[in-house]
C-alpha cells in the first residue's frame, strides 16, 4: 500500500513528530510517497479547516483512494459540533484520535456511527527522553507553545515570577518573562530531555481541548506536567500529572500554579515510569493504527 503522510507546514513540531513516528513503525509493506496523487491512502491531518479536509476527501474519492482522518482538533475549531464533521468520517477508512469522539457525538445529540474508530494516545519514545534529573532544578517550571492565551504562557511566567524561579520554554523568547525565562527552539529531542529534566514541573497547559505531547515527554524524562482538569486529558495522564481547574480568568490559573509550584514533586518511580513508557509506546499505538488503516 503507497501511502501519502506529508503533514501541513504549521509553526508546531508536532504533527511532523508524529506522521515521522507512524513512518518509523509502519509495516514494512507499506511505501510513503511524496506525490499525494500516487497513493491508494492519504492521511488527512485536522487541524481545523472543516471546509478544506471536505475538499481534499472529495478528492481521493474522486481519484479513487482512501482515506484516513487524525482528527487533532475539534472543539476548538470554527467548526466545534462534531455534526460538522460527519460527513468527513463517514468514509474514512478509519479515524483516529486522542478524544473519545463517539461519546463527543452522543454529548451533541448526534446518532452518528464510526464505521472504524482508534481511540489512543499519541506516543514518547523512551530511549530518547530519558535524563538525569539535576538536584534542585535550575527551572522551577518549563513551557512550550506559541500562544499565550491557550496555552496559558503568561500565568506560568507570573507564577515562576511570584515563587522566584525560572522558566524554561520551548519556543521563541517571549518580551514579557525574558528576565527569567531562557527560550529556545530547534532542539533534537536528546536535548529536549534533558531540559525537560532539568524542570521542577512542566506545564501541558491547553484550553478546550488537545494531547499535550510534551506531557508524555516530560514525564519520561522524569518531571510531572501540570495540565486542565478534563476528561481528554485525565484519561490519559492521570494519575501522574498535576490537574487544575480550568478557569477563564488568568489571575486563577496564576494562584493554582504558584500553589504547586511552592510544592516538591513526588519523584516519579520505576514502576511508574515503566506504566508510562507502555501508555505512550509508539510501537503499540502504530501498530494498531496502520492495523485499522490496512
Amino acid at each position: 500500500m503507497r501511502v501519502y503522510i506529508t503533514p501541513p507546514r504549521v509553526e508546531s513540531r508536532s504533527i511532523s513528530r508524529i506522521a515521522t513516528e507512524l513512518q518509523r513503525h509502519a509495516p514494512a509493506s507499506i511505501e510513503f510517497v511524496r506525490d499525494r496523487d500516487a497513493a491508494d491512502l492519504v492521511v488527512l491531518h485536522v487541524i481545523g479547516r472543516r471546509d478544506q479536509m471536505l475538499r481534499a476527501a472529495e478528492r481521493c474519492r474522486a481519484r479513487g483512494q482512501a482515506y484516513v482522518v487524525n482528527q487533532y482538533c475539534l472543539r476548538s475549531t470554527q467548526r466545534p459540533h462534531t455534526s460538522d464533521w460527519t460527513s468527513l468520517w463517514a468514509d474514512a477508512r478509519c479515524v483516529w484520535s486522542y478524544y473519545d469522539l463517539p461519546r463527543w457525538v452522543r454529548d451533541d445529540d448526534g446518532s452518528f456511527t464510526f464505521s472504524s474508530f482508534y481511540h489512543s494516545p499519541l506516543g514518547a519514545d523512551a530511549s530518547v527522553f530519558l535524563a538525569r534529573k539535576p538536584t534542585p532544578p535550575p527551572f522551577v517550571v518549563g513551557m512550550t507553545g506559541y500562544t499565550p492565551g491557550v496555552e496559558c504562557l503568561r500565568e506560568v511566567v507570573d507564577a515562576a515570577r511570584e515563587v522566584g524561579g525560572r522558566v524554561f520554554h520551548l519556543g521563541a523568547g517571549i518580551p514579557y518573562g525574558a528576565d527569567i525565562t531562557t527560550a529556545v527552539t530547534n532542539l533534537s529531542d536528546h536535548e529536549l530531555a534533558s531540559y525537560y529534566a532539568q524542570c521542577k514541573y512542566v506545564s501541558a497547559l491547553r484550553r478546550v481541548e488537545g494531547f499535550e505531547l510534551p506531557a508524555a515527554e516530560a514525564l519520561l524524562s522524569g518531571t510531572r506536567p501540570i495540565m486542565f482538569d478534563r476528561s481528554h486529558y485525565r484519561q490519559w495522564f492521570a494519575p501522574f500529572a498535576r490537574f487544575i481547574p480550568e478557569q477563564s480568568d488568568r489571575q486563577s490559573v496564576t494562584a493554582y500554579l504558584q500553589d504547586i509550584l511552592r510544592s516538591d514533586p513526588m519523584p516519579i518511580t520505576t514502576e511508574e515510569r515503566v506504566m508510562i513508557a507502555e501508555r505512550f509506546n509508539w510501537r503499540t499505538i502504530s501498530a494498531a493504527y496502520w492495523k485499522r488503516c490496512a
